[in-house]
This record gives structure tokens, C-alpha cells and sequence, in this order.
């Protein structure tokens, strides 16, 4: 990723490994979200950008809807699913307990499908 340029998925899913590997990290980045990754980019970013950092929890979900891209209103159904990458939902449940004590499980499902 060091010769190209990095997406905005790439950086978040960077970003969300180190903030779980992280714990001293992931406070930092909650309070000062811009600092802290110009810091771990180790370059300034444009001063007029913003960035929001929200903590999920179990029972709250975050949604982040881009700006449409400038021919939104001339791609079809087919090409927006394209450039937005489908809607993708995760559900990542933690299960502990069951039978003998100290058994963990954990499931990820995820669906893709349109509205």
C-alpha cells in the first residue's frame, strides 16, 4: 500500500485492527481523531478535513453515508451498487459461557444484498 494511494476502506480497516490491538491507541484516537492520525500516518492532513470517530457498542450502530458521486443522477441501479460496493451488513455476535467454564465462540455473518 506504500506505492499507492490508500482508500478510505483501507484506512478505516486499519485503522479499527490497531484501535482492537490497541486499547492505549484506541483512546488516543477517540479524543483527538486527526492528531492521532497524522501522527501514525506521520503527515500533516489538509486542515480543512474533518474526521468523527464513533465507539459502536452492542446495542448501537453507526451508519456513514458518502457524498453521491458528481453522475449519480445518470448511473443505474447496477452501476451505484458498483461504486458504493453493495450494501454490506456484519453482525458479529460473542458468545462466552456454554458448558465449560472459560468456552468462547464467536460468528460473523454477513449478508450482501440491496435496499
Amino acid at each position: 500500500m506504500e506505492s499507492q494511494q490508500a482508500t478510505h476502506r483501507d484506512l478505516e480497516t486499519a485503522l479499527i485492527e490497531k484501535c482492537w490491538k490497541d486499547p492505549e491507541f484506541k483512546k488516543e484516537v477517540v479524543k483527538d481523531p486527526k492528531g492521532m492520525l497524522e501522527r501514525h500516518l506521520g503527515k500533516k492532513l489538509p486542515t480543512d478535513l474533518n474526521i468523527f470517530i464513533h465507539e459502536e457498542d452492542a446495542n448501537t450502530l453507526h451508519f456513514s453515508i458518502p457524498p453521491a458521486p458528481g453522475n449519480a443522477a445518470e448511473l443505474s441501479d447496477e452501476e451505484l451498487e458498483r461504486v458504493a460496493g453493495g450494501t454490506e451488513f456484519v453482525a458479529v455476535a460473542i458468545i462466552t459461557g456454554g458448558v465449560a467454564a472459560g468456552v468462547s465462540a464467536s460468528a460473523v455473518i454477513t449478508t450482501k444484498q440491496g435496499w
